[in-house]
């Protein structure tokens, strides 16, 4: 199975993954808490940072987005005891089963996030919710992110934030070929493309990271993402003319300040795509629902820019530019990401 198999079968994973956390929530019955601390690394983290707003919007006290070791760290200062959920799609994170284990012996109410129930994530001790995404034996991930958001949103809706529509299979279905079409004939403008920056705010500076993440991952580009305010501080001076830099923008405030970016830094020979969820910039084919859901579609066409780069670039991008450095960096379980 290849990566494009894998994103081609997202929107139906996203129906399952929705239907799994409406029925779970459905019976879910949490110990009190005040706060909410949302554990996880990598993709686990970029997911976590998307839907932090949903989280904050429930109103049941201060919302943190933690790497496993800091919040293990941290664990013993937190008064008083936050709701712990830890997401972790392989459930083989060496830091995400600590941190779990550590919640749960200090009594915080904690559920585990997983799409493998049998792995050691699972017998932390914590609630249990399965993310039915399917098998995705590769490093980088495509499904599991995409599911991992549909199921936090559903999960903060449960706490208390504002109901919204879900985004369905049939409305993400058609966005994966139309944004694949997009990345290619941007990826054509990209052959010397020395680093690659993306910036967002809020939930989409959770997006970017995960595009950051993808495109290091697969195409062995170097990749940077920033909220966009810290971009604006400073980090535009490390650009050339071969650098490009993607500014997602959501409203009318933020749009402004995403294409004044790209006006004063075109000007000093500097590539600024601004990303919208309207379609009104890249990639024009986008017309997506309301937030929190456009999030889902936002990442689509940076999946396949990663996988077209790197293609580009004579790599699979499956095995990614150093492969085994899990194993090696001891992250993991086993050899699996």
């Amino acid at each position: 199975m290849t990566i494009p198999t894998y994103i081609r079968e997202q929107p139906a994973a996203l129906d399952r993954c929705v239907a799994a956390a409406n029925t779970f929530a459905s019976a879910w019955t949490p110990k009190p808490f005040d706060g909410v601390a949302l554990v996880g690394a990598g993709s686990s983290f970029n997911a976590l940072q998307v839907a932090r707003p949903r989280f904050v919007a429930a109103r049941r006290g201060p919302v943190l987005v933690h790497d496993p070791q800091d919040f293990v760290a941290e664990l013993a200062d937190l008064r008083p005891r936050p709701l712990v959920i830890v997401l972790s799609q392989s459930g083989m994170s060496t830091t995400a089963i600590g941190a779990a284990r550590a919640a749960v012996e200090v009594g915080c109410m904690t559920l585990v996030i997983t799409a493998a129930p049998q792995a050691p994530l699972a017998s932390s001790g914590a609630q249990v919710l399965h993310l039915p995404v399917g098998d995705e034996p590769v490093g980088p991930k495509t499904k599991g992110f995409i599911g991992s958001m549909a199921m936090l949103f559903t999960i903060a809706e449960a706490l208390g934030a504002p109901r919204s529509r879900p985004m369905t299979s049939r409305q993400l279905e058609p966005l994966v070929e139309q944004t694949r079409v997009a990345a290619a004939e941007l990826v054509r403008t990209l052959a010397q493309v020395d680093i690659v920056v993306v910036a967002g705010r809020r939930a989409n500076y959770g997006i970017a990271l995960e595009a950051s993440l993808k495109i290091a991952e697969m195409a062995g580009v170097p990749s940077v993402a920033w909220p966009t305010e810290e971009l604006l501080h400073g980090r535009l001076h490390g650009l050339t003319r071969h650098s490009v830099v993607f500014v997602i923008g959501q409203g009318a405030e933020e749009l402004a300040e995403a294409q004044r970016v790209r006006e004063v830094m075109k000007g000093r020979g500097c590539r600024v795509i601004v990303v919208d969820p309207a379609g009104a910039y890249w990639p024009q084919c986008l017309s997506l629902p309301a937030a929190p859901w456009s999030a889902l579609a936002l990442m689509l066409p940076f999946q396949w820019l990663a996988v077209m780069l790197a293609e580009a670039r004579g790599l699979d991008p499956a095995a990614m530019r150093y492969g085994g450095l899990s194993r090696e960096f001891a992250i993991k379980t086993d050899a699996r990401r």
